[in-house]
């Protein structure tokens, strides 16, 4: 049985328009039609008036309606007074032994050709009792291809979950992992940098394991680790301890590890780490998922394929996703996410908007957002007739391409939230708000950001939903350039930022700073062992010289070719050694002509 409920006010703000259409959602209702100062909601739970009780002590002037009629819920609402929420009299038997109610008597209503009984609700008697809260979750549960993963992962430790940009592989993982209870998930993300921190990923993981993610104070981190690995019972501490400040750069004397050969550093790194994850599945078992592996940086894949072969024999499965069959981690078992068919999204799209529609070939990720675009868009709408506004008495909304459902969205936002939106979208898909340049009185607009589905919380920091989605806000960002070089002048102010900086410099164009923190970066990654990472970075600073040849001098390609040549000795490869140095003799040479 439906109720409806009419709610009377005069002069709410845009936002509090949509807190009212939100709260009753909330709470299984909906907001089906507005006019001027007033919302009509309906919901098929008679509790949802306990909602109307919390929107009394929220907007003292508002006046309501509830009843089985639409009209007489309207009428209701129109002869209320201030903070009153008169039901009619088939409404009474329902509630009476719920609230206390006064009886108004019989009374006019408008519409009604003789008069009705009026009661007012006063108060609950006891607590307040709510519908089932839901969430918007535009989601179809892909039941027999979450059992066929459970069925793969009890005869492989690591499996890559292949499916294309947009075909929903987080979302997939998501109910994946909901019911898996008794297991100590970690997981973590590979954002499609060209320059990211070497191991990234993998110390994302073990920040987690060793639970001082959202720990600030170096001091405390180095406590906690201390006591996880006491509780561990690692077998030397001491080492492992050092070892694991050297790799998450939470030392402060001179690194042990720097005192090493590259090769011997990974494998102190690879052991350590691989003996932390095993004792803690031990306790409980652990899955470790990275999403978007195609992304990771060489020096993480060389070591992640480490672990994955140490700890094959134990209680610790890894779970990868990738757009990409390539990948060169060995060992890894296939899992292709197939398609939703177009059909479960049509049902979907018809069950948010009552609308039948037949849809292009299409994603997941585009009807996603077409279902936030319309759920926007309806609440403007809804808005505008509430405003008196607008005369249209049906909403629609044509299913566009992606680009345009996702520019609409954008332009349904304020200013300031937009800028603050295209401010995150700059800084990439990873974000770490305390390290950029926000303003914490606009902390608040991450939430913001988050109930809209642009991005989500990872633990202490924040991601974007989607790539595609970060991709598509950064096309409309008007004066990109500037912005990269903004940040890119705030990360080379701060120690251990070397990657961003180069990163902003890039897309801000100014290719010799780029060359300069590229080289940074590459003596960074080598500190931590990660010399793929830093045979990564001087190549990309190589490749910018070649193309931009007024961005480097001799000096610059002297120390280039010097870098990897000592690399490539560091490792004994002395052909590869003797080809950089070659250069830079031949470097020295043009220098002495000059």
């Amino acid at each position: 049985m439906d109720y409806f409920c009419c709610i009377f006010i005069r002069d709410l703000s845009r936002d509090d328009v949509y807190n009212i259409i939100e709260t009753l959602q909330r709470f299984s209702g909906s907001i089906i039609h507005a006019e001027k100062d007033i919302l009509v909601g309906r919901c098929s739970d008679i509790r949802i008036l306990s909602c109307l009780m919390g929107l009394k002590e929220t907007h003292s002037e508002a006046r309501f309606g509830f009843s089985q009629y639409v009209g007489l819920a309207k009428g209701l609402a129109k002869i209320a007074k201030f903070g009153e929420i008169l039901i009619s009299e088939e409404i009474e038997q329902k509630v009476i032994e719920t609230y206390e109610l006064t009886s108004l008597g019989m009374l006019s209503i408008e519409g009604m050709s003789s008069q009705i009984l009026v009661c007012r609700i006063e108060r609950s008697i006891g607590e307040l009792q709510y519908p089932a809260q839901q969430t918007e979750e535009f989601t179809i549960t892909r039941k027999n291809e979450i059992e066929s993963l459970h069925n793969l992962l009890r005869v492989a430790n690591a499996v890559v979950v292949l499916g294309p940009v947009g075909s929903g592989k987080t979302t997939f993982l998501n109910q994946t992992v909901a019911d898996w209870e008794g297991k100590l998930i970690h997981r973590t993300f590979c954002p499609p940098y060209t320059f990211v921190q070497a191991f990234k990923p993998i110390t994302d993981i073990t920040r987690q394991t060793l639970g001082i993610c959202g720990i600030t104070g170096i001091e405390e981190q180095q406590r906690t680790i201390e006591k996880k690995l006491q509780e561990l019972e690692m077998a030397d501490i001491a080492t492992s301890y050092l070892a694991i400040l050297d790799f998450l750069e939470l030392g402060e004397e001179e690194s042990i590890l720097e005192k090493l050969d590259l090769r011997t550093r990974i494998d102190i790194i690879a052991s350590t780490l691989a003996e932390v994850f095993k004792r803690q599945s031990w306790i409980q078992p652990l899955v470790i998922v990275i999403e978007d592996i195609e992304n990771m940086d060489s020096s993480s894949v060389n070591l992640l394929q480490k672990l994955k072969d140490m700890l094959s024999e134990h209680p610790v499965c890894f779970i990868f996703t990738s757009s990409i069959p390539q990948i060169t981690i060995t060992g890894l078992k296939e899992f292709e996410l197939r398609n939703i068919k177009k059909r479960s999204l049509e049902e979907m799209v018809e069950q948010v908007t009552d609308e039948k529609i037949s849809l292009p070939p299409t994603t997941p990720f585009h009807v996603l957002q077409y279902l936030r675009l319309y759920q926007e868009e309806k609440f403007l709408y809804l808005y505008r007739q509430y405003q008196g506004e607008t005369t249209v008495t049906s909403f629609n909304l044509p299913f566009h391409d992606i680009k345009t459902i996702i520019k609409r969205r954008i332009d349904l936002i304020d200013d300031d939230k937009k800028e603050f939106l295209f401010s995150l979208a700059t800084a990439g898909v990873y974000i770490d708000p305390d390290d950029m340049p926000i303003d914490k009185k606009n902390y608040y607009l991450f939430d913001f950001c988050i109930d809209r589905g642009f991005i989500t919380k990872h633990y202490d920091t924040y991601i974007f939903t989607s790539t595609l989605l970060r991709d598509e806000i950064c096309n409309l960002i008007p004066d990109k350039k500037s912005r990269h070089a903004h940040l890119a002048d705030y990360y080379r102010r701060m120690q251990g930022f070397e990657e961003k900086a180069a990163f902003h410099y890039i897309k801000a164009e100014n290719q010799k700073k780029a060359i300069d923190f590229l080289m940074k970066s590459a003596s960074r990654a080598l500190q931590k062992g990660g010399y793929e990472s830093a045979i990564h970075f001087y190549n990309q600073a190589l490749d910018i010289c070649q193309h931009q040849k007024e961005a480097a001098n001799l000096e610059v390609l002297v120390a280039l070719n010097e870098g990897m040549a000592d690399i490539y000795r560091s490792l004994g490869d002395e052909d590869k050694a003797l080809k950089y140095y070659k250069v830079v003799l031949d470097s020295y040479k043009e220098i002495l002509k000059e």
